[in-house]
């Protein structure tokens, strides 16, 4: 029994490690299920290391009591185990190196007034830099002395429905903010606004004023009402901007997956009064959009030759059907309609082994920016880098989240500099 155990734990392991490098689940053929838990182990051996690492080690430690390491068989396992461990943290070293790589596509893209004006954020370059406490404690991204964190806060609440924010600010908001809108993801039918905390933290300890929404969900609702609820919280974010210290004049939004989707559309329809039903004239205009990897693509799951039944089976929730029978809604809900040359910046980032949204969909979507020259935007991709990478702070969204700091603070100055504040 023992031998069968540890030949099962091993054959997993090494099922674990590839799926971090390639997710093993086709989008093409492969169940949501199957899909998700591809996800869920690549994003957690990926993303946790040191702590797969940890429960490894107890395992090994475990049969160590048995007679399994006195055969060939355990020393032959113990050597497959070392060596996936070996190539995970080979990983590691490439994603340390990220952020170089991010800084030179950056600079490509804007200019160099990247490099020139503003200053690198900073980021671990080696692994006594990493801070793993708050890898190994997330909860530690909450207890910033430079901020305040206002949970629950009630945006809407009519006809029996109730939506909630969270506000992440600077301790002082006598001054006015710059403001950050957070929608997370979900695939429209789950999610929390805890997500991205690691993203509303930092920038609210570099003086910012974050709101991190909630919106309902399908299938009891389909779309545009999510997008609806998310400028209902602007509607609120706006006319309480006094309040908290935000600035209402410099507004940007973010979110990821579902949310990322739902960020470009708050960012593309600005002021269209169809989807602020009851509040048509208040302004619900955005400065910049940052859609980490986002849902872009609405029409190619359902057709013969790039089939995705998972995503399909979604987004008949999503639109109350399919592409035929409700044409008008999926043309709607694709971000690319919407696009035209006085969209706001946007910066686009997507894992190139991100098994639930490809990179082809984002740089779809990043072609459409680039036809209609919507300024100061960038599309980065990441290797190496799975779906939900900056719901944690784990060393992948150390490396990161600077770049999107420091984009966010070039947008910011660029505001006030061509505002004349600056």
């Amino acid at each position: 029994m023992v031998t069968i155990l540890f030949i099962f734990w091993t054959l997993g392991s090494i099922f674990i490690t590839l799926n971090v490098f390639r997710p093993l689940a086709k989008r093409s053929n492969s169940s949501f299920q199957v899909i998700l838990v591809s996800f869920v182990m690549s994003w957690l051996v990926g993303d946790l290391l040191p702590q797969w690492i940890i429960l490894n080690t107890g395992i090994i430690l475990l049969f160590s009591f048995s007679d399994i390491l006195n055969q060939p068989l355990g020393w032959a396992g113990l050597l497959v185990h070392l060596s996936g461990w070996i190539i995970l943290m080979l990983r590691l070293w490439i994603i340390l190196y990220l952020p170089e790589r991010l800084e030179h596509k950056m600079e490509e893209q804007l200019g160099v007034q990247w490099n020139n004006k503003y200053p690198r954020p900073l980021v671990p370059r080696n692994i006594l830099e990493i801070d793993w406490e708050c890898w190994f404690n997330p909860n530690t991204v909450f207890d910033d002395p430079r901020i305040e964190i206002i949970r629950d806060q009630v945006f809407y609440n009519e006809a029996g429905v109730q939506l909630k924010l969270d506000i992440y600010r600077p301790l002082n908001t006598k001054k006015k903010h710059p403001g950050i809108l957070q929608i997370h993801g979900g695939a429209w039918i789950t999610g929390s606004k805890r997500q991205a905390s690691f993203l509303m933290t930092r920038m609210a300890a570099r003086g910012w004023v974050c709101f991190s929404v909630s919106y309902r969900f399908s299938p009891d609702i389909i779309f545009p009402e999510h997008l609806i609820d998310v400028k209902r919280a602007l509607r609120w974010i706006r006319n309480n901007a006094e309040e908290h210290g935000l600035d209402p004049d410099f507004i940007v939004t973010t979110g990821g997956s579902a949310g990322g989707h739902l960020a470009a559309m708050m960012a593309l329809t600005q002021n269209r009064v169809e989807f602020q039903p009851g509040f048509e004239k208040m302004d619900t205009s955005i400065h910049g959009c940052v859609p980490i990897y986002g849902v872009f693509n609405f029409h190619d799951p359902f057709e013969n030759q790039t089939p995705y039944p998972a995503k399909a089976r979604v987004l008949k929730m999503l639109c109350g059907g399919t592409p035929k029978k409700q044409h008008d809604r999926y043309e709607q809900i694709t971000p690319a309609n919407w696009i035209s040359g006085k969209a706001p910046p946007f910066l686009l980032i997507q894992g190139e082994t991100d098994a639930l949204v490809s990179t082809s969909e984002t740089y779809s979507f990043w072609e459409a920016l680039e036809a209609h020259k919507v300024p100061n935007s960038a599309f980065l991709s990441l290797p190496l880098v799975q779906h939900a990478f900056d719901i944690l702070p784990s060393l992948t969204a150390q490396c990161i989240i600077p770049t999107i700091e420091r984009y966010l603070i070039m947008l910011h100055e660029n505001h006030l500099y061509n505002s004349g504040k600056k």
